[in-house]
C-alpha cells in the first residue's frame, strides 16, 4: 500500500512539469507561412539546477505537416526543425536564449524573464512551403523537447533514467486548411 501510494505520489509530481504547447497556428504573410504558438514551460528543479550551474539545457522543436491522404498513409510534406538553447552564466549572472539556427542571442536578468519571452514564438518562418496546396487539407504536427543528447555525458546518463529530465508531453496536432 505504502509503495503504490508512492508511486501515484511521484506520478502526480512529474505531471506538474514539463513542456506543454497550448495552441499553434500557421497563417499566411506575404506570400511566407509563419507558425505562432504558445508554449507553457514547467522546468524540473533538476533541470534549473544544471542550468544554474553552468549546463546549457538545449530545447528541440519541430513542426511536421503531413497531407491527409483518405486511403493510404499520410504523406509528409514538410518537416522543420529548430533548436534553442538556454544558457546561465553565473560570473554574469544572466540568462541567455540562442536560437541556434538563426544565430540569434538574447540576454536576460532573470530565468522568469527567460520563460516569459519562450512563451510566445512569433513569426517563425516555414520554408519549403510552396509544395502547399491552396484548398488542401493537412495535419499540422507541433512538439517541443528537452534534448538529452546535447547534455554532458556524465549527467546525460542520469538523464535518460529519471523521469525528471523527460519535459516533453505529447503533441500538439491540428487540422490545417490553407
Amino acid at each position: 500500500m505504502i509503495a503504490l501510494l508512492f508511486f501515484l505520489t511521484a506520478t502526480a509530481s512529474a505531471e506538474e512539469y514539463g513542456i506543454f504547447i497550448r495552441e499553434a497556428s500557421l497563417s499566411r504573410r506575404d506570400d511566407q507561412t509563419v507558425l505562432n504558438a504558445d508554449v507553457d514551460y514547467r522546468f524540473t528543479p533538476a533541470a534549473i539546477d544544471a542550468l544554474e550551474h553552468g549546463i546549457p539545457l538545449t530545447l528541440l522543436l519541430e513542426l511536421t505537416i503531413r497531407r491527409a491522404q483518405p486511403y493510404w498513409f499520410d504523406e509528409t510534406v514538410i518537416t522543420e526543425r529548430r533548436t534553442i538553447q538556454l544558457r546561465y552564466h553565473p560570473l554574469a549572472k544572466s540568462f541567455q536564449i540562442a536560437d541556434m539556427d538563426s544565430g540569434v542571442v538574447q540576454s536576460f536578468v532573470s530565468f522568469s524573464a527567460v520563460t516569459d519571452t519562450l512563451t510566445r514564438i512569433r513569426g517563425w518562418q516555414i520554408h519549403h512551403t510552396g509544395s502547399l496546396e491552396s484548398h488542401q487539407t493537412y495535419l499540422a504536427r507541433l512538439e517541443m523537447t528537452l534534448d538529452i543528447e546535447s547534455l554532458p555525458l556524465p549527467l546525460r546518463a542520469e538523464a535518460y533514467v529519471d523521469p525528471n529530465w523527460h519535459l516533453s508531453h505529447p503533441a500538439l496536432e491540428w487540422r490545417l486548411t490553407l
